[in-house]
């Protein structure tokens, strides 16, 4: 396997020009192995859905696109989580989440196979499935075996303040999962959040001084930027007619670790890229962020861009 996510798979409502809610598959990682999957990687996903029909909505959706569901598990304890979307100036969404607990928050260590573990190439989690037990138990458990297999661990804080404010302790445990990491994605400012700096150079200095190899920053229309602890490269955004930007930074995420794969680097390689390396992988990452921003959704416009 050469990807697999762990987290929440969730339902977006996203408003429609009648300001009414439609209903959108969801939830970061699951757009990352969705992502990965459109991108020529084979991918699965980790999780927990509601037996109910948006939980069947889910399973589908990750059916028609490839990714293994031998880890995505129904269960009648709790409904499928929803997340209800708003628009900023710009098109930046705002979230606001119905999940008290949701599905995705019940996973457990026993529901992912050791033998799935053992194949993976890279292991991509984010941080809201670290805020409660057992989910935050299963995706630490998780990320230890990949790691300690050899494979690629990802890592992707997606601050959400809406459900933080809600869930005590939620940027320490943002925060403890950084040593367990080789590849951590964030935007600028979930850079200075999560390491407390105010400049992002101390803020790269503080992930590279806590074990992370290489960081990529995404500026969203500015572009984004890739730093080792010898190396940076910052790449422009892509000119692209823009309808939805949920989603993009999972698209990149996706995009980066496909370029990664595809040129057969792991771990053990990522903190000795070169700054021509780095731009190439920015490039193809952003690339297929902006392209992921031209139709409706977190991942109805992901594809392989030419």
């Amino acid at each position: 396997m050469d990807l697999l996510a762990c987290g929440e798979c969730l339902i977006d409502m996203v408003p429609n020009e009648a300001g009414c809610f439609c209903p959108h598959p969801g939830g970061a990682p699951a757009n990352v192995a969705v992502a990965g999957s459109r991108l020529g990687l084979s991918t699965a996903f980790a999780g927990k859905r509601g037996d109910d029909p948006f939980g069947e909505m889910l399973d589908s959706h990750l059916a028609n696109c490839n990714v293994d569901r031998t880890a995505f598990k129904a269960t009648r304890e709790a409904k499928t989580a929803l997340a209800f979307i708003q628009y900023s100036e710009g098109q930046v969404p705002s979230f606001r989440f119905y999940r008290d607990p949701g599905a995705d928050e019940l996973l457990r260590p026993q529901d992912i196979p050791t033998s799935l573990l053992a194949q993976t190439r890279a292991y991509h989690f984010g941080s809201i499935s670290l805020y409660s037990e057992p989910a935050a138990s299963a995706t630490r458990a998780c990320a230890d075996k990949v790691r300690a297999s050899g494979g690629l661990i990802s890592y992707d804080p997606n601050l959400r303040p809406a459900i933080m404010a809600t869930r005590p302790g939620a940027l320490e445990a943002a925060q403890s999962a950084i040593p367990r990491t080789h590849l951590i994605k964030v935007s600028a400012e979930e850079l200075l959040q999560l390491t407390g700096m105010e400049s992002e150079a101390e803020g790269l200095a503080y992930l590279f001084d806590h074990g992370a190899r290489l960081v990529a920053i995404s500026r969203g229309a500015g572009g984004a930027t890739l730093a080792n602890p010898g190396a940076s490269a910052t790449v422009p955004g892509e000119a692209v007619t823009v309808v939805d930007t949920t989603g993009a930074g999972d698209a990149f995420t996706a995009g980066l670790l496909c370029g990664l794969l595809e040129r057969g680097l792991g771990a053990g390689d990522l903190a000795n890229l070169e700054e021509g390396e780095l731009t190439a992988l920015a490039q193809w990452a952003n690339r297929v962020a902006a392209w992921s921003t031209t139709r409706e959704g977190a991942t109805e416009g992901l594809e392989r861009p030419d």
